[in-house]
């Protein structure tokens, strides 16, 4: 019983330990007896068996390790790449009220906005993790009555395009005026765009 779980010890090892041994015992078993002179390891033939053991154990364990590194890898970028896909898609199904709200961060040029945080709108994106709360100190928050501090989530703010709120980069005055007027309710109505 104690074999296996020393064995087991052993096996969550850095995998760079065992690249090493493995190159040593390589090293060992596949130089030739001239090399093994020079290096004063010539007196270690009779432990070939051993070496050879740990040559093979080292190897087959860097092999598994690679495999098991290139699998997560690859699940990683999928994962991701199904991620970005799911969020550029998200960001082509909003609504009227939630592109408004996210068309308040370009027009006031600030990354944090105090919102309401018992809008629905707003507890939509959340949910949607569009938005998420600013934490102050830690995990701990600080409200100003009904609103709490709000930014647009990281990612979002990456890929986020003035299209996608319905906004254009150089508006006409009528366009101005038709983003002012559909502005969230909660808005400070002397801000203007």
């Amino acid at each position: 019983m104690d074999f296996f779980k020393s064995f087991f010890d052993v096996t969550k090892l850095p995998t760079k330990i065992f690249l090493v041994v493995s190159i040593v015992t390589g090293v060992f078993i596949f130089s030739g007896s001239e090399i093994l002179k020079k290096l004063h390891l010539d007196k270690f033939q009779t432990y070939e068996g051993f070496v050879g053991l740990a040559f093979l154990f080292s190897t087959v364990l860097v092999i598994v390790n690679l495999i098991i590194w290139i699998f997560n890898k690859l699940h990683f970028e999928y994962k991701l790449k199904k991620l970005k896909a799911e969020h550029k898609q998200i960001l082509t199904e909003l609504d009227p009220q939630e592109k408004a709200v996210l068309r308040e961060f370009i027009i006031c040029s600030q990354s944090s906005i105090d919102m309401p945080y018992d809008n629905p709108v707003i507890a939509g994106l959340l949910g949607k993790n569009i938005l998420s709360i600013n934490k102050q100190f830690g995990n701990s928050l600080i409200m100003h009555g009904t609103k709490v501090p709000v930014s647009i989530s990281r990612y979002f703010l990456k890929i986020l395009k003035f299209e996608n709120v319905d906004l254009m980069e150089n508006p006409t005055e009528e366009e101005k005026y038709l983003i002012s007027e559909n502005r969230p309710e909660w808005v400070n109505s002397s801000r203007r765009y």
